[in-house]
């Protein structure tokens, strides 16, 4: 059993210091997504919404699901021998992280404030830059929409 125990430890140890150059990457990620969901979570209390167990195990799988990707892009990369490129791989995975969280705690931060506070304008305003809703403005994304029954908000 002991023996075990070591091979696992010696496992574990190996693949955290493969993992060593996207380290901070990481980290920050996992600081973004506990901020998300400590927004969606307090968002959820201050509009007295019941706790939803499928909400958050879907969060939490993607999650894993970008921590995965984005550690088994760095590992390819690095076995290829291209391992700046596959820094540059993981670092736009994360931009692209940043700004599909981003969205959401824009969100999340704007059902929490006070509709016509200063706060939730805001908010507000980075939602909807975020979200590309200006885009509906443009009378040819009109016409598209109509043409094609499609509504960008969901």
């Amino acid at each position: 059993m002991q023996d075990l125990k070591t091979i696992v430890i010696t496992i574990i140890g190996a693949v955290f210091t493969l993992l060593t150059p996207i380290h901070n990457f990481m980290v920050a990620m996992l600081i973004l997504f506990g901020f998300n969901f400590i927004c969606g979570l307090l968002n959820a209390i201050v509009n007295k919404e019941p706790w939803d167990n499928k909400k958050a195990l879907m969060f939490f799988v993607y999650v894993a699901f970008f921590l995965v990707t984005s550690c088994a892009a760095f590992v390819i990369g690095k076995l290829m021998n291209t391992e700046e490129q596959a820094i540059a791989v993981v670092k736009v995975l994360c931009f692209v992280a940043i700004y599909i969280f981003g969205t959401n705690i824009f969100r999340n931060l704007r059902g929490i404030t006070t509709k016509g506070t200063t706060w939730y304008k805001f908010f507000d305003l980075c939602y909807y830059v975020l979200s590309v809703k200006f885009i509906e403005k443009f009378t040819f994304v009109k016409n598209w929409q109509e043409r094609r029954n499609i509504t960008l908000d969901k």
